[in-house]
């Protein structure tokens, strides 16, 4: 380790390390939507969630990547998901702004399990 002497005081230098990206960001948003007035009662507020993308450089969910995913709802709603991998340090940031996921869990979980979001038609077996 390298040292640095100031007016007679020896100071330890240590080196800054980079945060990785090990966690993943969900955020939701309703890009099309279907109601009388074209406004979403939650279009003011972030749907923010995450999860542990990376453990030891190797990843948690293999099948998860980068992106934006969409899934459409058959009736005119259609949701996006946009995923993105931050460090813990932007991810507590994005948190504090997040008023939760809004129910749609079941996208993120999809997501980390098949890296895609399921289509109306799987969900429902048809």
């Amino acid at each position: 380790m390298r040292t640095i002497n100031i007016d007679g005081v020896e100071y330890k230098l240590v080196p800054i390390r980079e945060e990785n990206k090990t966690k993943a960001v969900f955020i939701l948003t309703m890009p099309r939507i279907n109601t009388w007035n074209g406004h979403w009662s939650g279009e003011e507020k972030k749907y923010i969630q995450n999860r542990t993308a990376f453990n030891r450089n190797k990843p948690v969910h293999p099948n998860l990547k980068e992106g934006k995913y969409g899934y459409d709802f058959g009736d005119g709603w259609y949701a996006q998901v946009e995923v993105r991998f931050v460090t813990p340090s932007e991810c507590k940031a994005l948190m504090k702004a997040s008023d939760g996921f809004c129910g749609y869990d079941w996208m993120i979980d999809e997501l980390c399990a098949l890296g895609r979001i399921k289509t109306y038609q799987e969900r429902k077996g048809l």
